[in-house]
């Protein structure tokens, strides 16, 4: 049996969990991705959710670079998640709230399948360790 394969094995944990957490990273991702969103703009919206703010609040709020934090506002405007007022406040509409929404639910439930498929995922997870050890 191959450390790869070795549940016993020096790092065949923190592999597994790495791979867990890559692997519900990037079904996340695209998740949030047919949805037109992003884990900043979903953050941004979330931020929007509890409380109008301006681009220098959410970057302050969010840890986000303002740069980011302008490209997250830029793209969610247009799809009419979001409107600009008054002084620079930026506020979520309707449809923002509702997204939004949608993408905690679509987040919520691919963590909810990580918990329930346990043995899935460690197969799975053990396939992909396995096909990406280098062969001794």
């Amino acid at each position: 049996m191959s450390a790869s394969t070795d549940r016993s094995a020096p790092g065949y944990v923190p592999r597994l969990l790495s791979a867990a957490a890559f692997l519900t990273n990037r079904a996340t991702e695209e998740s949030l991705a047919e949805l037109r969103l992003t884990h900043e703009r979903t953050l941004i919206l979330r931020l929007l959710a509890e409380s109008p703010a301006t681009e220098d609040q959410l970057s302050a709020s969010s840890g986000l670079p303002a740069a980011c934090v302008r490209d997250c506002l830029v793209a969610l405007q247009p799809c009419g998640y979001i409107t600009s007022g008054s002084g620079g406040q930026w506020t979520i509409t309707a449809s923002g709230e509702s997204i939004s929404a949608q993408a905690t639910h679509t987040e919520t439930q691919l963590m909810l399948l990580a918990d329930t498929d346990v043995e899935g995922l460690r197969a799975e997870l053990h396939a992909l360790i396995r096909a990406l050890t280098p062969p001794r």
